[in-house]
């Protein structure tokens, strides 16, 4: 499918939510009422195995040639690794 099939230039998932956004920026309280989640939770972007808290009006760029990961639960490292296992 070609990007302009879908009218949409970015790829996200939040929470296993597949969000397309036209927007090349955006901040976590924005991504989160797109998700309909509580805008405030915190927000945290996974990155190789890594996740990283965002701040409330961090900017978030987006772009076209990667699916950004997001989460908004606290996970434990136990848990974490249970879930990188399966």
């Amino acid at each position: 499918m070609a990007l302009w099939d879908i009218g949409f230039r970015n790829i996200v998932d939040v929470d296993g939510q597949l969000l397309a956004i036209d927007a090349d920026l955006i901040d976590p309280a924005t991504l989160l009422a797109k998700a309909n989640r509580p805008m405030d939770q915190p927000l945290w972007l996974v990155r190789a195995g890594e996740r990283l808290l965002l701040q409330a009006r961090q900017m978030i760029r987006l772009t076209q040639d990667e699916v950004l990961f997001f989460e908004t639960s606290a996970w434990s490292e136990t848990e974490m690794i249970e879930r990188l296992a399966a």
